[in-house]
């Protein structure tokens, strides 16, 4: 059969069951395998819209090896409305599954039900040459004209008790980690739009750029890289007021936000570090503590 569907299931300790709804398109020609992941965090839509369109629209006649796709990854996350929800140990362990015998891997994430998103994309370097390489092109063929480079770079020396730094400075290993093959996570839609074009026209140029999928090209300028990345946070509770907007660039010292009480009193003046620009924003308006609130970055 060209195209195949199941789910992936595994139990937890506590009995309940989890499961992955998997499509399979077994491409007409002999190719590589390529895995593909919409929802692994569930409010992230246009991702999992792309990768069911993927599934539903693409003809195996115009693929050369395979593409699976895992059609929603945190299907728990995307059933209850869950935002920012962890990947459990079984849902890991299911997405390592059926990246088995591929060379390649697309992760789709973005923003979430309260965060807008400047579209980028993350190349997940793992120290091997050759294979960085092609994260690269994958992660310039996207589309999105931004790129932002993370490796693993061992788990950190602490002090006893002391927290693990947080992911945004101290990565874990990465998919491609796990199976020494070239991965990228396209950060793309927010504020629950399921507008999957970016998306969907980022997969299919990867898919033909890497000759798995037929088609032209569209050959893409090469990305900005992001270099800083300064994720600001609320000092105490309150109610956050943004002043910026995504895409925004913005000077060392300006204001980009306010953090107020229920009765308009000022509790913090959020201010940008330095020359940046805006990429990601929380537009929820209650934080907590510690709270995300925007995160700029420098070019």
């Amino acid at each position: 059969m060209p195209k195949e569907s199941r789910f992936l299931t595994r139990t937890t300790a506590d009995g309940r069951t989890l499961r992955i709804p998997v499509g399979t398109i077994i491409g007409n020609n002999a190719g590589k395998q390529v895995t593909i992941y919409g929802g692994q965090h569930g409010t992230e839509y246009a991702g999992i819209e792309a990768a069911q369109r993927l599934y539903r629209e693409t003809d195996a006649a115009d693929v050369s090896g395979t593409i699976v796709i895992a059609l929603a990854t945190n299907e728990e996350s995307l059933l209850n409305w869950t935002q920012f929800a962890p990947t459990e140990p079984e849902v890991k362990d299911m997405m390592l599954e059926l990246a088995d015998g591929s060379s390649f891997i697309i992760n789709c994430h973005g923003g979430e039900f309260t965060e807008l998103m400047h579209p980028y994309v993350i190349s997940r370097l793992i120290g091997d040459d050759e294979q960085d390489a092609i994260a690269m092109r994958m992660a310039r063929q996207f589309g999105t004209g931004i790129v932002s480079i993370s490796k693993y770079r061992g788990e950190p020396k602490l002090e006893p008790g002391a927290p693990r730094p947080a992911w945004w400075l101290w990565p874990k290993k990465s998919l491609g980690d796990e199976k020494q093959i070239p991965e990228i996570t396209p950060e793309i839609g927010e504020v629950g739009s399921r507008d999957d074009t970016m998306m969907y026209f980022g997969i299919q140029n990867v898919l033909r750029d890497l000759g798995i999928l037929a088609g032209d090209v569209v050959d893409q300028p090469e990305q900005r890289v992001i270099d800083d990345r300064f994720w600001l946070t609320a000092d105490q509770q309150g109610i956050f007021f943004p002043v910026v907007d995504i895409a925004e660039e913005v000077q060392a010292g300006q204001q980009v936000g306010i953090v107020r009480d229920y009765f308009g009193n000022t509790l913090q003046i959020v201010k940008a570090p330095a020359d940046s620009t805006v990429m990601n924003m929380n537009v929820g308006m209650p934080v907590k503590e510690g709270g995300f609130l925007l995160w700029l970055g420098t070019f």
